[in-house]
């Protein structure tokens, strides 16, 4: 391993950790979570006898989901404590901080597609919960659990991922992909 390299790890290692303190000291989960939930609500199926809704509310120091499901006459709310999907949005924040910048289009287009892969991820993973919680809603208004879908899209591969925490692979993958230069060629 190259010095360049240990170096880059080092610095990785170092603002993560900072920056998982400070998420464990301040609401920066709650707001990093925030626009994931507003684009969770948005991508919710409606139709005229089922509505559904999901927001994050501050409770006690903390912020909790609410999901809400009405199937006809019957309404079911489910309050659950927030995750820190965050966590993968704070791995991208590190590996960008740790990583040796030059002025370069590749590393820029990097930075704003990987953004937005890492978002996806974190909305995603909350889609995920949501379909879980319908599951659950919808057992305890004694209505078949896979009668209605919360989302138009299946989400089970993004389950795996979610319940196992390799979503904060997909990231660092990503970064590792697009910042390495190939070497010089052999000749």
């Amino acid at each position: 391993m190259t010095r360049q390299v240990l170096w880059i790890a080092a610095r990785f290692a170092l603002v993560y950790g900072a920056l998982t303190w400070l998420a464990a000291v301040t609401p920066v989960y709650a707001a990093l979570e925030r626009p994931c939930v507003r684009v969770a609500n948005a991508l919710l199926r409606e139709s005229a006898d089922e509505t559904r809704a999901l927001s994050l509310e501050p409770r006690d120091g903390a912020a909790v989901y609410l999901y809400e499901l009405r199937v006809g006459s019957q309404g079911r709310r489910l309050e659950r404590g927030m995750h820190a999907h965050g966590f993968v949005e704070l791995l991208f924040i590190a590996l960008v901080a740790a990583t040796p910048w030059g002025v370069t289009r590749r590393l820029g287009w990097a930075l704003v597609s990987g953004a937005a892969l890492v978002f996806a991820v974190c909305v995603l993973m909350l889609m995920s919960d949501v379909a879980g919680w319908e599951a659950e809603a919808r057992g305890a208004m004694g209505l078949a659990a896979l009668s209605g879908r919360p989302y138009a899209i299946p989400l089970g591969f993004v389950a795996g991922l979610h319940q196992t925490a390799a979503a904060g692979l997909i990231p660092i993958a990503f970064w590792t992909l697009v910042t390495i230069r190939p070497g010089a060629p052999r000749g």
